[in-house]
């Protein structure tokens, strides 16, 4: 038996490429959303979140400074800038940013794929991103930084991420962001800068000396009339910024009160309880013991002192009654931990021989030794621990610890009173305090060296102890020999010092 005969049947001419195309477009994108969820999620969640830095408050809230691990770097709002330094910084990065609502990836997606992906303008997002990445250099890094710039526009205004770019960029005289180069570069806020030093900073933020470009196109965009071009274009780059100095924005506010000193007991003090990842990276909050408006007022009275004296180094400190540290100053940052006693000795320090196994120990006087121990027989044989923090808060605003005063020793009241016995008395008319006499009394010992040209104070009030000491130089400026100042003439200067600052700490107290 034949098999039976089986007609011929046309096979449909339907190719097989076109569907396995589209399933393999499928995957490429569904790929690729997912490359834009997990790789763009890194830079968010490291960069775009609250200021990690610890800020640092006076004893009523006012800011003092902040620890970070960019030492020059001051966060901004685009409210807090002038309204010229956000467009000419625009024109010349990208004008049509905060214009846009998303930036057009797909063309960076096939500039990527075809190994072109630097040929293209970057958006400030772009910028932003390799800020922290650097600028990519193969494939695989092109997609990782759209995969960024899509996650990061996806999840905050571009106004957030422009604010973010703005605050963290170097623009040079080791600054980051716009507000620490408008300290170092021209001595004011961004908030106060003048049309040619705002097209300055721009250009610095884009990698151009071009100045007076930026300024055409802020001309031609509207933003500056041709009157204020023509002038802003005859201003030299010399006429806009200021020497270079300590260009660090921090260092020249803290400088210029003598705020260096503090700070840095601040600082140790919280390393030791928090470590030091806590301190620059924990987002802390502390309020600590220091009156800024007193800090200020003696780098006042330490610059009016100054004045026709001859005085080269000096230091001093404020404690209260409980010693707090309300104020410190040093004219140099080491002198506040020069022990004093490697050219005086105790008793002469203290005006009087020291009885030391009731004061601990005494290797090494500072001038804030100095005053812990006049403090104690200021506060009738109490010695307190100096303390230089009140309170510290996470980034919730939530309390972590609260300080108090601690008593250590507790001398006995014969040794008290031999000892203050041994004090001098002397009072001084202080007319801003509401007091009936308007008198201070303080109980202290002034000392001097003509031979070393140094004098030194230590003595307490009712609510503060002072101590403070400083040096005289000998040769005056146009290197003509002077007779040494006497021990007397010293020792005047020293009270008179003295008396400017109790007179300061009961004013602010």
């Amino acid at each position: 038996m034949t098999d039976p005969v089986v007609p011929d049947i046309e096979k449909p001419n339907n190719p097989v490429w076109p569907a396995a195309l589209y399933v393999v477009l499928v995957g490429v994108i569904f790929g690729f959303g997912i490359l834009m969820q997990t790789l763009g999620a890194e830079p968010v969640q490291r960069y775009m979140k609250p200021d990690s830095d610890t800020l640092v408050f006076d004893r009523f809230g006012v800011e003092m400074g902040r620890f970070h691990l960019e030492p020059n770097r001051i966060p901004v709002t685009l409210e807090q800038m002038s309204p010229i330094l956000v467009d000419a910084i625009l024109v010349a990065l990208d004008p049509l940013y905060l214009n846009t609502e998303k930036t057009s990836t797909w063309p960076l997606v096939v500039s990527a794929l075809n190994g072109n992906f630097l040929s293209a303008t970057p958006s400030v997002t772009q910028l932003y991103v390799r800020l922290h990445h650097g600028v990519p250099n193969t494939r695989l890094a092109a997609l990782r930084e759209i995969s960024s710039v899509v996650y990061l526009e996806r999840t905050y205004p571009k106004e957030a991420i422009f604010e973010e770019y703005l605050s963290a960029i170097p623009l040079g005289r080791s600054s980051y962001g716009v507000e620490a180069a408008s300290l170092a570069w021209y001595g004011r806020k961004s908030g106060e800068l003048e049309i040619a030093q705002a097209a300055h900073l721009a250009s610095l933020a884009a990698s151009t000396s071009d100045r007076n470009e930026i300024l055409d196109t802020l001309r031609a965009s509207g933003s500056i009339t041709n009157d204020e071009l023509a002038r802003q274009r005859q201003i030299s780059l010399p006429d806009l910024v200021k020497p270079v100095g300590d260009s660090n924005p921090q260092h020249q506010m803290a400088s210029g009160i003598g705020l260096k000193t503090p700070l840095e007991h601040i600082y140790l003090a919280l390393i030791e309880r928090y470590g030091q990842d806590a301190v620059v990276q924990g987002s802390l909050e502390t309020r600590s013991t220091i009156d800024l408006a007193l800090q200020t007022r003696i780098a006042e009275i330490v610059q009016e002192f100054e004045v026709g004296t001859e005085v080269q180094d000096i230091a001093l400190v404020v404690l209260d009654d409980r010693n707090q540290l309300r104020a410190a100053y040093a004219s140099q940052e080491s002198l506040f931990e020069r022990d004093l006693s490697d050219t005086r000795t105790v008793d002469q320090l203290m005006g009087q021989p020291i009885e030391r196994s009731l004061f601990g120990s005494l290797d090494e006087i500072t001038v804030l030794r100095l005053g812990e121990l006049h403090s104690i027989l200021g506060r009738n044989g109490r010695s307190y621990d100096t303390e230089v923090l009140l309170e510290t808060r996470d980034q919730l605003g939530q309390t972590i610890d609260l300080f108090g005063h601690h008593i250590r020793l507790k001398l006995n009241d014969e040794s008290v009173s031999r000892m203050n016995d041994q004090l001098s008395d002397f009072r001084f008319r202080a007319p801003h305090l509401a007091a009936t006499n308007n008198e201070i009394e303080v109980k202290g010992n002034l000392g001097a060296d003509s031979q070393h040209q140094i004098a030194w104070f230590g003595g307490t009030s009712s609510r503060f102890t002072v101590s403070l000491w400083f040096t005289s130089q000998i040769d005056s400026l146009d290197g003509i020999k002077q007779e040494p100042q006497s021990s007397s003439s010293l020792r005047r200067e020293a009270e008179r010092l003295a008396r400017w600052i109790f007179s300061a700490a009961h004013k602010y107290v």
